[in-house]
């Protein structure tokens, strides 16, 4: 099941840089909680958010302020841990206990990782007297387990418990292990725990599929305690997280063997019944110049990797071969590989970073609302936040032919992106193009572009009497050519952002990190050289 089959619980119901020291001590895991479920209630939070989203579909400005409630629960170190699309954009977090007296403390978000959905915040110390805190489970929770849900949502101002079982175990998208339960989530669950039978923390309420009745998903206590491993603490006490994001080998998707023939024609010794064949390595990936097409797959750190890409988990139990990376640690650990090829054994170890995607797919993780507007007409990078907002306006097919066309396809040189027309402000200069939108750019004074940021240069630097853009359609049927006097399309600029009321004509960046900023800050990359730090980039925000 891919991953944008779930719908997320929306996080709840609508009303010189310090020097890293130490990696936090991660929460207490144990066997059992003498204290029980009914205990637990006591360690969890409502949390009050206000957020200002960012607006893809006109990034010059953000979405109006937004109003949302979410749960989150007390961790050891005197954290609160919530999903991160609870308190992602928050401008105001507060955090009302459930025992003692119900005061709303301010909260301050101190890491996020958003591939996981994981956030911790810092309260005020007052917050934390006669407060005690969960503790997690060493173990995954085996199939029928019975499992309580604790948090706050929708239909009352109270705390609500909701009891169900363990449904499967399987992965998402990414390969990170998720647990299905059948106990009720709603919007306002969002971050709370999920206690096994002996009140120890067995997953946090994460997300609902849609269109379905009683099903839930989970993140795993092993998810979330491999996040704050990730936090550091400088000498001066600011938290900062080291999250790079999920691991991966950077391999795709890969084909089962269950094709007799084609294990043959792989040359895989007879009576072989493991292994998957690799499809294909992304060119920035994890096993870039180690690994490569037609590679067969066999082990991840001794483990044997069936035919049909799944591996043991427990008895009975099998689970797709993508968790064995996903447990690792991007940036700081390795897994041991055998792998066939030529008609021969190999054993290869790889350092694991997460993947990168051409087209960027979250908000605040690699993609960003940049823009470049040129005689009325705006371009943007192509992104899935930007699609999936286009989705709800009368082109949305032609938003989600693009994000298809480009489905899976990896990074393959810093920087890289798909520039896209994304509408057109109509003014006398750009007559005839006003009902353009969605068109990828081609070319621009007839040469290939790298990213927003070169397109806005080259614009800048032109000397011809005319502004040339060739523009693909997204459907495959031919191309759109716009031609616009340069001198008019200038002179329009200043009439154009008053209209609209827009600071600045463009807000890009160089090379798909940090936030967009106006052009003449963004450092120009000469062809072929990679920024210093490029190899090094957390692409997890950090938040100190």
């Amino acid at each position: 099941m891919s991953e944008s089959d779930a719908e997320r619980s929306e996080g709840g119901q609508s009303r010189g840089e310090p020097r890293p020291k130490r990696p936090r001590a991660g929460p207490k895991r144990t066997s059992v909680d003498t204290r029980g479920v009914s205990a637990g209630t006591g360690s969890v939070c409502k949390l009050f958010v206000r957020k200002a989203p960012c607006n893809f579909a006109d990034p010059w400005r953000k979405h109006s302020q937004q109003s949302s409630t979410g749960t989150g629960f007390l961790l050891e170190n005197r954290w609160v841990v919530t999903n991160a699309h609870v308190v992602h954009r928050a401008v105001s977090v507060l955090v009302r206990p459930t025992t003692g007296n119900p005061v709303k403390y301010n909260a301050r978000v101190v890491a996020v990782g958003l591939p996981c959905d994981l956030a911790v915040l810092q309260v005020d110390e007052a917050f934390w007297k006669n407060k005690e805190s969960l503790n997690l489970s060493r173990d995954i929770p085996k199939l029928d387990d019975n499992v309580t849900c604790i948090g706050f949502p929708v239909g009352g101002e109270n705390i609500s418990v909701t009891r169900g079982v363990v449904s499967r175990i399987d992965v998402n998208i990414d390969g990170l292990m998720r647990i299905q339960i059948d106990a009720a989530i709603n919007p306002g669950n969002s971050g709370g725990p999920v206690l096994g039978a002996h009140g120890l923390v067995v997953g946090m309420a994460s997300s609902i599929l849609k269109n379905a009745s009683n099903i839930g998903y989970i993140i795993p206590s092993q998810v979330l305690e491999q996040f704050i491993s990730c936090i550091e603490t400088a000498d001066d006490g600011a938290v900062r997280s080291c999250y790079l994001g999920t691991s991966s080998l950077g391999i795709g998707r890969v084909q089962t063997l269950e094709s007799p023939a084609l294990r043959r024609r792989l040359k895989l010794p007879e009576g072989c019944t493991t292994g998957v064949r690799l499809c294909r390595v992304f060119p920035l990936g994890s096993s870039a110049q180690v690994m490569q097409e037609d590679d067969v797959l066999l082990e991840i750190d001794g483990v044997e990797i069936s035919q049909d890409a799944t591996v043991p988990l427990r008895d009975n139990e099998r689970i797709h071969f993508g968790h064995l990376v996903t447990k690792h640690i991007a940036g700081r650990e390795k897994v041991k590989v055998k792998l066939w090829r030529d008609s021969a054994p190999q054993e290869v170890e790889i350092s694991l970073k997460p993947d990168r995607w051409l087209v960027p797919r979250i908000d605040g993780y690699d993609a960003a609302a940049e823009y470049a507007i040129i005689g009325g007409l705006v371009f943007i990078p192509l992104s899935h936040p930007w699609a999936e907002l286009k989705s709800h306006d009368k082109h949305w097919s032609s938003s989600r032919a693009l994000i298809h066309h480009y489905w899976g396809e990896a990074l393959d040189e810093d920087g890289r992106q798909v520039v896209v027309l994304s509408k057109v402000l109509a003014h006398p200069c750009n007559l005839g193009y006003h009902n353009l939108s969605n068109l990828i750019l081609s070319r621009f004074a007839g040469q290939q572009l790298k990213n927003l940021a070169e397109l806005a240069r080259a614009v800048s630097r032109c000397e011809e009497e005319q502004l040339v853009f060739h523009f693909q359609r997204p459907h495959g049927d031919g191309g759109e050519l716009v031609v616009l006097d340069r001198h008019e399309a200038h002179d329009a600029e200043a009439e154009i952002l008053a209209q609209h009321l827009i600071g600045a004509p463009c807000m890009v960046r160089c090379d798909g990190q940090g936030e967009p900023r106006p052009l003449d800050e963004v450092p120009e990359v000469p062809v072929g050289q990679v920024r210093e730090d490029a190899g090094n980039r957390s692409e997890g925000p950090v938040v100190t």
